[in-house]
């Protein structure tokens, strides 16, 4: 998996040179070995219970607007997408209702989506997390803000230029199925087995596999489409398959997975991949955390060097080393939160006799509701990504 000569303990499953041991000499053969990663553009999508410190909204346009002129005096560029017709910016915070995230409106709290713009991660990246620690300062200055296990934080990446190759999108989908338990161990148990992130190593299509078997079907994948397929294959019969009235033996492609490919669907390497097990951020370090855990995880899977040994059982201590590697390299501004984020990660368990992060054997009245609002949503990110290509 990485893309120079060093090597951290306990990497068992990287397939990684050996080194001599006089320290000068290895630093030379790093720096003339090192060839530097593919950098990534990046989208987060923020769901969150909001309500507004100093008023009392009995409707959810009225919060949006509150929490937009906010954040507009706070000299952060923004909209609101309060309607099918809006036009949503890349450069632009966009404020939106959220429909997976249920409401209480006599509390006055609204289930809330913000989208950032699409921001570069490894140039200038003090300036993006600036930009976070300001609209964090500004909101939990004016509002409230709470989370359920239905809120998020979800990270889009896309490639520098613009678009996927094949080769990179089929390196990340390896390394979201091998790595799938050790990143469960860093979100809370109820986004480890939500109908809103599914596992990708146990759906459909992948669950009778072993780990070679799932790598060998990535690399059969001759389209961005078939690799989407793969990755985010519903059983018509699963409670979400059964919620979205699925007729029995169609199964189908759905977003909510830990892991979307999805809008590669966009044809031809467009479109973002999308990390959605997350749980809600209410601070800026939350955020920022999640951002650097997929772009280095990105970075280290696309870069040259980023094969996997299937036939070893990954550990979290030796991939956790390789991405606080990554954010250095990156000189990333506060790696210590990633670094933190691995060192309380709790290990995660499943009961007897089921598989971690399958659909759930029964999900609620409301989820049933709202897997149906959602499948008729705005795709804003990827609208915003739309718009970004124009300017790329």
């Amino acid at each position: 998996m990485p893309h120079v000569t060093f090597v951290a303990s306990d990497s068992g499953h990287h397939r990684r040179r050996s080194e001599g041991h006089d320290a000068r000499s290895q630093r030379r053969r790093q720096e003339a070995t090192r060839v530097e990663p593919p950098d990534f553009r990046f989208c987060v999508e923020l769901g969150l219970v909001i309500r507004s410190r100093r008023r009392d909204h009995k409707t959810a346009v009225g919060l949006q607007e509150e929490i937009s002129t906010q954040l507009t005096r706070a000299g952060i560029p923004n909209h609101v997408a309060n309607t099918p017709t809006s036009t949503v910016s890349s450069r632009e915070w966009t404020i939106a209702s959220e429909l997976c995230i249920p409401a209480r409106p006599r509390d006055h709290r609204f289930g809330m989506k913000l989208v950032s713009p699409f921001l570069r991660f490894s140039k200038r990246p003090e300036s993006w997390q600036a930009d976070f620690r300001a609209l964090f300062y500004t909101l939990n200055n004016y509002f409230e803000l709470t989370t359920t296990h239905q809120c998020f934080t979800h990270v889009h990446i896309i490639p520098t230029p613009g678009f996927w190759q094949l080769d990179q999108a089929k390196a990340l989908a390896k390394a979201a199925l091998y790595f799938e338990r050790c990143l469960d161990t860093l979100v809370p148990p109820y986004r480890q087995k939500s109908v809103w992130a599914k596992s990708n190593r146990n759906n459909r299509y992948f669950l009778e596999l072993s780990m070679a078997e799932c790598f060998d079907r990535i690399d059969a994948q001759g389209t961005f489409e078939g690799l989407a397929a793969r990755m985010n294959w519903c059983s018509s019969v699963s409670p979400t398959g059964v919620a979205l009235g699925a007729h029995p033996g169609t199964d189908f492609q759905h977003d909510a997975y830990r892991w979307s490919f999805v809008n590669l669907n966009e044809g031809g390497g467009f479109g973002t991949i999308e990390f959605r097990q997350p749980p809600g951020s209410t601070s800026a370090s939350e955020a920022i955390t999640w951002v650097m855990l997929v772009a280095c995880l990105a970075r280290l899977s696309c870069g040259p060097g980023g094969g996997l040994n299937p036939d070893v059982k990954p550990q979290l201590k030796s991939l956790g080393e390789w991405l606080v590697y990554e954010a250095e390299w990156a000189a990333m501004p506060h790696k210590s939160l990633l670094k933190d984020l691995i060192r309380q990660a709790v290990p995660a368990t499943s009961a007897s006799g089921t598989l971690a992060g399958m659909d759930a054997d029964a999900i609620t009245i409301d989820e049933d509701q709202r897997l149906r609002w959602k499948a008729n949503d705005r795709n804003i990110a990827l609208e915003k990504y739309r718009r970004l290509l124009k300017h790329v």
